[in-house]
């Protein structure tokens, strides 16, 4: 298929709401802009290590291996609600903690080093986004049913498949950068104590949801 189709799907896939989508909404809103982009990273580091396992078979393996899908899956769905119920635990937390965590990700030492707390809050942002995205069995199964239709035969296959997974990155990344720069407009009005409370509790009730709905898919 044509290069040009490749990039509408990998655009239309990528702007879809999804776990990655919600996850960064809720960084930005919660830390900044500036935090969202660790998250962003780690999402964007487990797609491509997903379309890397989808190049080496996972991806037929796991359509082929019942069990293999169904762990994968339980494990990916429980820590989607288990970020659920953190997100409705923090909506009763005092609404000025995020203006402390704001200033902590973005506090810098004279000589230009993030201070550590900052720096711990990075990685997590990172670990968190990356396991969202590394946990999802339907993920690596779509790449190994996407790419392989955009694949030439007779032209090397390893390039391709760099080309392929290359635009779904940038794709998916700009997309997400996008995303957190609307939530980043919208961060001092989430910042006021009720809708800061329904944003925290709508937030955890979609990832939840995702959860419950992971859980329930099928091959």
């Amino acid at each position: 298929m044509d290069y040009s189709i490749f990039v509408l799907l990998s655009l239309a896939a990528v702007l879809s709401p999804g776990p990655a989508v919600l996850l960064t909404v809720s960084n930005s809103a919660r830390f900044g802009v500036n935090a969202a982009f660790y998250g962003i990273a780690g999402n964007v580091s487990a797609m491509l290590c997903m379309a890397a396992l989808s190049a080496a078979g996972l991806g037929a393996l796991l359509q082929a291996s019942k069990l293999g899908f169904t762990l994968l899956k339980i494990v990916g769905g429980a820590y989607l609600i288990y970020l659920g119920i953190k997100a409705w635990r923090q909506s009763r937390q005092a609404q000025w903690s995020l203006e402390i965590q704001s200033e902590q990700m973005d506090a810098i030492t004279e000589d230009g080093r993030i201070q550590r707390q900052g720096v711990a809050k990075a990685k997590h942002l990172f670990a968190e986004a990356f396991f969202v995205g590394i946990s999802n069995p339907k993920a690596i199964v779509f790449y190994s049913a996407l790419f392989p239709q955009f694949l030439h035969l007779d032209q090397p296959i390893a390039a391709q498949f760099v080309l392929l997974a290359g635009t779904f990155a940038c794709c998916s990344c700009s997309a997400l950068i996008g995303y957190a720069w609307l939530a980043g407009q919208l961060k001092e009005l989430l910042k006021r104590p009720k809708i800061s409370q329904r944003f925290h509790q709508i937030t955890g009730g979609i990832f939840i949801g995702f959860g419950c709905s992971l859980l329930a898919a099928s091959r």
